[in-house]
């Protein structure tokens, strides 16, 4: 399994004044955690930051999880995060959780399909690879 990134067909985000709603427009929001790349070629599994740094064995669950897809291969990108009790991302800590304030084992949310059994997806409308993520789940 190839472990380069593709982060030059990653989504950019993009800060604006203040939140809308636009008929035809898709948004998310804003999760501060690490960006993953997330590449399963059947039973293998890797978890790969944006910098190139390997997480498989830091996060074995969320390793054993993106193994269970419904999919021979996949390359998901995605975004590894913990949250408070009032739901808020806490970046820091992915480093060290504290006890008692976490409301969320580390998730992984995938917000674009790259990849689908060796079929390149990141050509495809954004509405078509949502409805493929949910099938591979």
């Amino acid at each position: 399994m190839s472990s380069a990134h593709p982060t030059g067909h990653l989504a950019q985000p993009a800060l604006i004044a203040r939140p809308f709603h636009h008929v035809g427009w898709v948004y998310e929001e804003k999760v501060d955690g690490y960006r993953m790349v997330a590449h399963k070629n059947g039973n293998a599994v890797q978890l790969i930051s944006r910098q190139g740094k390997e997480f498989t064995q830091r996060f074995p669950e969320l390793a054993r999880a993106v193994a269970a897809l419904g999919a021979e291969s996949v390359i998901l990108d995605a975004e590894l995060a913990v949250f408070d009790q009032q739901f808020v991302s806490r970046f820091e800590w992915l480093r060290a959780q504290p006890k008692g304030d976490v409301a969320t084992p580390p998730l992984l949310m995938a917000f674009d399909l790259l990849d689908l059994d060796g079929e390149d997806q990141r050509k495809r409308p954004l509405r078509a690879n949502a409805g493929k993520r949910l099938s591979i789940c």
